[in-house]
């Protein structure tokens, strides 16, 4: 059975809460003159941090989801700048969460085909990738960030997730608590804590902390965790394009000596497109205007003799953001751990990672749903079982992405572009090939 079922089905309610609400926390948290106390304080509110929240309030945790409301404008015309491609397995998630019931169907777009082209390895034939020869009903599914984002906010509201907007400012180390207590707060007491202070002066004590606030972290500078950083000395550059015919919901690739140009299918006759370009030629692009931009990119297209549809306008004001990689050197420290972003960023060719953050919520939502999780979710062993899971699947993305940038940027020799035509004719030519790379893909998601 495919697990990834027809998004333009008719959207269903959010799933119930699989553990009853506890009544009067609000009012409880408002009256209390000490520290707020929860089982687990997540730092972020964009999507990451929404979604992990509600997914542990599922569980029966006692959270709060701290931050600033993210900055988005829903049902914008043209689409959102920051659009996400969703593996299989990553919105098998978001649907078993009910997620997905609050995202409108006509604003998701499928991807069926994949083409992948490499001008620079000479007239070797493109990689094509389609779901139908894998036996799957779709590679992956393109969503704008605030549609996420919205259905995000709509899960923790329905989940009883504590909200503070306040921005986080210091933490302290673990503490025991010492204090004599009963009822809700006598439980959270008896065992250590960590304390984070937030705006105006507010504290909270959590037995975990769990970061999903971004490749800028605040919280991972706070508590000290370092993370080794390689700059691409690129940016992405971002732009959504009405296109003259039906895209047939193919998405396409090019490695070139100009970056990589990535085309990804919206909802409609448009496109979404990604050029991770060198810096000075993705300076180039942000400096023409969304219709001179569409016609170089138009161009570069005809250069490469592309089949994709042919761009006839500009949608929205093109945006752009630097590339680095970063990885933290441990995602963990006492009763602390950071997911998503904050823990690890990758190059976005493989469109992996949102997918890669839905794989941390995903192994953590299991390890804390364990009965020896339930009286502390933030003790060592917890955590480290964590770790270990997604060791390998984060390693592995960052040497992929890494080497094949590498690869491409600096122009292989004769002899080792000739090495890579083969194998890329191989990986062209062979269809169970393909399919097993397609598969090991649409699985990234709690893998």
């Amino acid at each position: 059975m495919n697990v990834f079922s027809n998004p333009h089905t008719a959207p269903m309610p959010l799933s119930e809460i699989p553990f009853p609400a506890r009544q009067g926390s609000s009012a409880l948290f408002a009256s209390s003159s000490s520290a707020l106390q929860v089982d687990i304080a997540v730092i972020g509110a964009s999507v990451a941090g929404l979604f992990t929240a509600q997914a542990l309030a599922k569980l029966g945790y006692r959270c709060a989801l701290i931050g600033p409301e993210p900055v988005y404008a829903r049902h914008q015309v043209g689409f959102d700048q920051r659009i996400f491609a969703l593996s299989p397995a990553s919105w098998a998630w978001m649907q078993d969460q009910g997620l997905s019931a609050a995202i409108q169907s006509q604003r998701l777009g499928l991807i069926n085909r994949m083409h992948i082209h490499a001008p620079p390895l000479g007239s070797v034939e493109p990689i094509v990738f389609d779901a139908y020869r894998a036996a799957l009903e779709q590679l992956a599914l393109t969503v704008e960030q605030s549609e996420l984002i919205a259905a995000g906010q709509q899960a923790v509201a329905m989940a009883g997730v504590l909200r503070l907007q306040e921005s986080l400012v210091g933490i302290d180390p673990p503490v025991l608590g010492a204090r004599a207590a009963s009822g809700l707060q006598s439980a959270l007491q008896a065992g250590q804590t960590r304390r984070i202070t937030l705006e105006h002066g507010k504290t909270l004590e959590a037995r975990l902390l769990v970061g999903c606030d971004g490749a800028h972290s605040g919280l991972r500078k706070l508590a000290g965790i370092t993370s080794r950083r390689f700059d691409y000395k690129a940016s992405a550059v971002v732009a959504n394009f009405a296109c003259g015919s039906q895209h047939r919901h193919s998405a396409y690739q090019w490695f070139t000596d100009q970056g990589i140009l990535a085309l990804l299918p919206l909802p409609g006759q448009a496109l979404s497109m990604v050029w991770s370009a060198p810096q000075p030629i993705a300076d180039r692009l942000m400096s023409l205007g969304g219709e001179s931009l569409r016609r170089h990119v138009q161009a570069f297209l005809e250069s490469l003799g592309s089949d994709a549809p042919v761009l006839v306008s500009c949608l929205n004001q093109p945006a752009s953001f630097p590339l680095i990689e970063s990885l933290s050197d441990s995602p963990t420290a006492q009763r602390l751990l950071l997911l998503a972003d904050a823990a690890h960023v990758v190059h976005p060719m493989a469109g992996q990672g949102l997918n890669l953050g839905i794989g941390d919520m995903i192994e953590l939502t299991d390890v804390l749903s364990r009965p020896a999780s339930r009286h502390d979710p933030g003790q060592a062993p917890c955590l480290e079982r964590y770790v270990r899971r997604r060791a390998e699947p984060v390693a592995a993305l960052s040497l992929l992405t890494r080497r094949l940038y590498q690869w491409f940027e600096q122009r292989p020799t004769p002899l080792l572009a000739a090495i890579g035509a083969w194998g890329w004719s191989r990986v062209a030519g062979s269809s169970l090939i393909q399919s097993a790379l397609i598969r090991q893909a649409v699985r990234h998601g709690p893998n």
